[in-house]
């Protein structure tokens, strides 16, 4: 969970759902179900997306960009993407 305040896609604004959306077409469907591990008791998901909510513009660029990395037709699997993902995860200590 991050220390920072953060909007939720449910909370977006008009300013910050395009970006949302923007974001949510580059990955894939396999992203839009909720971890377990990461739903509150509220029932809302923690998202590193959601983390970057406060600068609408710099979560555009910074979450497509990693969007792009994880497009199908590049030459590695979901596996690897994930494994490459915890390693870094764990690396800097990051919960996510």
């Amino acid at each position: 969970m991050p220390w920072i305040k953060t909007i939720p896609y449910e909370e977006a604004d008009a300013n910050l759902l395009p970006v949302y959306e923007a974001i949510r077409a580059l990955y894939p469907v396999e992203y839009f179900t909720p971890v377990p591990s990461l739903v509150r008791p509220d029932d809302r998901s923690e998202s590193i997306t959601a983390a970057h909510s406060l600068i609408p513009e710099a979560m555009r660029h910074m979450m497509s960009g990693f969007g792009v990395l994880l497009q199908p037709n590049l030459p590695l699997t979901r596996r690897q993407q994930e494994m490459i993902a915890a390693v870094v995860s764990v690396r800097n200590q990051c919960f996510y």
